[in-house]
């Protein structure tokens, strides 16, 4: 037998630490998924070297795919009136569609009062602009009385309408009884809308107020003739109106952004 050191005893490549038939790792080429340096798997080495499993990957599609199928809540819906609200009470919470609460609407009372005040102050200007244009005779005549009825329209748009739009839905007489003119969508009144409630107060002053005093008793938000043909409100003031949404022109189409 050759003695250790000698040239002829050969490699032992079949056994380690005594085991039969166990090869040498250095022996083996790395193959697929077999063992390779430092009997590390190969998938447990390429996922150290990449960080995060395939199967990790796959998950996380899964999630965000389960995430992108949760309805998200539309930012526009109408919304009530923010201050005053009771959303709590079922029974005075107004119908979608109305965009405010039944009780915030039951000021019949201040609005009286409010429309009272408001007479006054409009037609004590109103009459000293007739009286200050009721002059001459002919044609003199004639072009003040043209003239005079183009500053009444002036006036009455100035008090009734323009005034309460630039101080949040109200004139002077429901500042004083703390009311206010809002849409019936929860928004602010616009110009159009501020002009049209008042025209059968300016009109039919006496009658349109009766009148408007009835309606108001079997009206569910208190709308008399003028808010049913301008969708307005009248509620308490501290009821604020709802922002309006921002539209963008091609907003909504198919394939914008």
């Amino acid at each position: 037998m050759p003695q250790g050191g000698e040239t002829g005893q050969p490699r032992q490549t079949g056994q380690q630490n005594g085991a039969p038939g166990q090869p040498w790792q250095d022996d083996v080429p790395d193959q697929g998924g077999g063992p390779g340096p430092g009997g590390v798997p190969a998938e447990s080495r390429a996922a150290a070297q990449g960080g995060v499993p395939a199967e990790s990957g796959a998950a996380a599609e899964s999630g965000a795919a389960a995430q992108s199928e949760i309805p998200a809540q539309s930012e526009t819906a109408p919304q009530a009136a923010v201050a005053g609200q009771r959303p709590s009470d079922p029974t005075v919470q107004g119908s979608p569609a109305a965009g405010v609460n039944e009780i915030d609407t039951r000021v019949t009372g201040r609005r009286i009062v409010q429309y009272i005040i408001d007479a006054i102050l409009y037609y004590i200007v109103a009459g000293l602009i007739s009286w200050a244009l009721d002059r001459g005779t002919g044609g003199l005549h004639a072009l003040l009385i043209v003239i005079q009825v183009v500053v009444l329209i002036a006036w009455y748009l100035l008090y009734w309408a323009l005034r309460p739009q630039m101080r949040g839905g109200q004139t002077i007489g429901m500042q004083v009884m703390k009311i206010r003119i809002i849409g019936s969508n929860g928004r602010a009144a616009s110009f159009l809308q501020l002009a049209v409630r008042s025209i059968l107060l300016v009109l039919f002053s006496p009658l349109s107020l009766l009148v408007g005093i009835i309606t108001m008793m079997f009206s569910r938000y208190r709308q008399r003739v003028g808010d049913h043909m301008a969708k307005t409100v009248v509620v308490q003031a501290n009821v604020q109106p709802v922002p309006g949404r921002h539209e963008y022109v091609g907003a909504g189409q198919a394939g914008s952004r």
